[in-house]
């Protein structure tokens, strides 16, 4: 998984496509004179002579949207120096032959896109994640490490959460795994280890969606569960919890669903039993 810096503004101070793109569900970015070209027609870097018009910048840029980007990944949205928007891209590069984007001041459709679930409840951050004149730009190393200290500063721990057993709070370092004894076999674990990993994906569950603070409102805030990928039952040792690789937020009912089975069953399994039940 990858984690991305994406701006939606035509030209350095143009018209801002963000919002669009919010109401859409897409990240979406294009560049003059491939407007109109469906790059899924072609392989990548084709058609040459349309590609070798873009300037360096230009062409990583699209590259990312169009043939690095995958599903999972998280897009931060900037808008000068803030950080306004995050959500995680659903599917592959599509090209919209609908035409739906279209720059107000140019005209331009953005039809270079990626399915995206925007995180209806993110507060924007004053931050800012580099100055190159890049579109996409793949976030790591200490600029990954400053986004992750600001978006923690915003995350609530709520001691009072409903838990699971393996979500019981306990060891002061970011280790999981060790055994202790008290009614039933349950585990230690780092809170700072759910911070981080809600700081990065957010308060919606990663299957159905549910948030409680759009359906609680002020009460609901701070209120999810994280599950991990690998249960804790079947980790032998300590281990060093990534929260980003190996923890996912859920709500409590899909959790319980995840735990009906031994192993566990995934989340996309999870997923599907959602889908095939409302179609």
């Amino acid at each position: 998984m990858k984690i991305w810096r994406m701006s939606f503004r035509c030209g350095n101070q143009g018209y801002e496509m963000w919002p669009h793109c919010r109401e859409l569900g897409v990240a979406a970015i294009t560049y003059a004179p491939l407007h109109y070209i469906d790059l899924t027609l072609y392989p990548p870097g084709e058609p040459q002579d349309l590609w070798a018009k873009l300037t360096s910048s230009q062409k990583a840029s699209l590259r990312r949207v169009a043939y690095e980007m995958r599903e999972g990944d998280i897009i931060y949205v900037k808008q000068g120096p803030r950080i306004v928007g995050r959500g995680i891209v659903k599917g592959p590069y599509r090209f919209d032959h609908e035409y739906r984007l279209r720059s107000r001041a140019t005209g331009n459709p953005w039809s270079h896109q990626r399915a995206v679930d925007w995180d209806s409840n993110f507060e924007p951050i004053d931050i800012l994640l580099g100055a190159e004149p890049l579109t996409v730009l793949e976030l790591s190393g200490e600029r990954l490490r400053r986004l992750e200290t600001a978006l923690m500063q915003q995350i609530i721990v709520d001691k009072k959460d409903v838990t699971l057993p393996e979500e019981l709070d306990g060891a002061d370092r970011l280790f999981e795994g060790v055994k202790r004894q008290v009614v039933v076999n349950t585990y230690e674990r780092d809170p700072e280890a759910r911070k981080r990993c809600l700081a990065h994906y957010g308060m919606n569950c990663f299957v159905c969606g549910f948030n409680f603070a759009d359906v609680y409102g002020e009460s609901g805030k701070g209120l999810i569960h994280v599950h991990h990928l690998t249960p804790l039952s079947q980790v032998g040792k300590e281990y060093e919890v990534d929260p980003v690789r190996d923890l996912r937020p859920v709500c409590p009912n899909c959790h319980a669903v995840i735990h009906r089975r031994d192993p566990p069953y995934s989340i996309e399994e999870v997923k599907q039993f959602l889908y095939r039940s409302r179609s």
